[in-house]
């Protein structure tokens, strides 16, 4: 065996003090990098013996990452005649991943904890990967289009129009839809998506996560049925291009009673019963109904 100065000099050792052998190579590996004990003699031409990474401790106390590969020279019969090997210093390299291996172990633990559907989708609307699929089985059902198909009939044009927007301008996608259960009942969730850019600020794909909010959605909406405003309850009728007879057909009250509404400043003055009518009769034609924190009502298009 040979040993080039380089790889004295990796070792930390005294090419004048030490004779190169696997054996000296051996003594320098990490004790939890070692493999199990082979004879030498046996494994001569066998590169497994060292390909690979692995660290190693210099006499100093210092501990370096190298990487091993080396190749099988043949004489002129096609016989081994020798091997030729070479060692590079990785140690820089894998502590500049470990911080990556940490966000990794970090994003499998996300994964896992998220209470909701984790997905990545491609630019046309498809989801390609179900990231929690073994917590979640059921979730299969998103993959490509199925997605689309477990929405009511009414609402996937809406839902479509709505992911093209965001893919065409690169803005975080954030809708709540109601979602076919197997039982055939629906339920609401709420979808929200960021683009993962490439370094050149194209998109390279969606990531997603899609989380039940049924409950808290009905509740949400029951309570703020009772807080609707008659500015509201205008711009609503006013979205959907409807007469104030048209939405006086669909709720079952008289045109003079929505007129009246209509005119109210602040939170109408009706039984409750009739307002949480026009609420769901209007929510289901395609409005929403905001009710902020802070600032005024409004209602936009779902």
């Amino acid at each position: 065996m040979f040993w080039s100065r380089g790889f004295y000099g990796l070792l930390g050792l005294d090419p004048h003090t030490i004779a190169p052998s696997y054996a000296e190579i051996e003594k320098r590996i990490h004790p939890d990098d070692r493999r199990p004990k082979r004879d030498p003699r046996e494994l001569m031409f066998d590169r497994s013996l060292l390909d690979g990474e692995f660290r190693i401790v210099r006499p100093n106390g210092a501990l370096r990452w190298i990487r091993v590969q080396s190749e099988v020279l043949l004489d002129r019969a096609g016989a081994t005649e020798s091997v030729l090997g070479l060692a590079i210093d990785i140690s820089e390299q894998r502590k500049a991943l470990q911080p990556l291996k940490i966000d990794a172990g970090r994003y499998v633990a996300l994964t896992r904890i998220a209470d909701g559907v984790l997905w990545i989708g491609s630019e046309d609307g498809r989801i390609t990967t179900i990231l929690n699929a073994e917590a979640k089985p059921e979730a299969r059902q998103f993959l490509g289009a199925g997605w689309v198909d477990l929405l009511p009939e009414e609402e996937r044009e809406s839902a479509k129009q709505s992911w093209a927007a965001s893919a065409a301008t690169g803005r975080p996608y954030d809708v709540e839809h109601r979602l076919r259960q197997p039982d055939g009942s629906y339920r609401w969730h709420r979808c929200k998506a960021l683009p993962v850019t490439e370094p050149n600020g194209s998109i390279r794909e969606w990531l997603g996560i899609s989380v039940d909010v049924h409950h808290e959605k009905l509740s949400t909406r029951d309570a703020a049925a009772s807080r609707l405003t008659g500015a509201q309850l205008r711009a609503a009728r006013g979205m959907l291009n409807w007469s104030v007879k048209q939405l006086a057909a669909r709720t079952g009250l008289s045109t003079a009673v929505v007129r009246r509404l209509e005119e109210q400043n602040g939170v109408l003055r009706m039984p409750e019963a009739t307002i949480k009518q026009l609420h769901e009769t209007l929510s289901a034609a395609g409005v929403e109904f905001i009710f902020p924190a802070v600032g005024q009502p409004g209602v936009r298009p779902r």
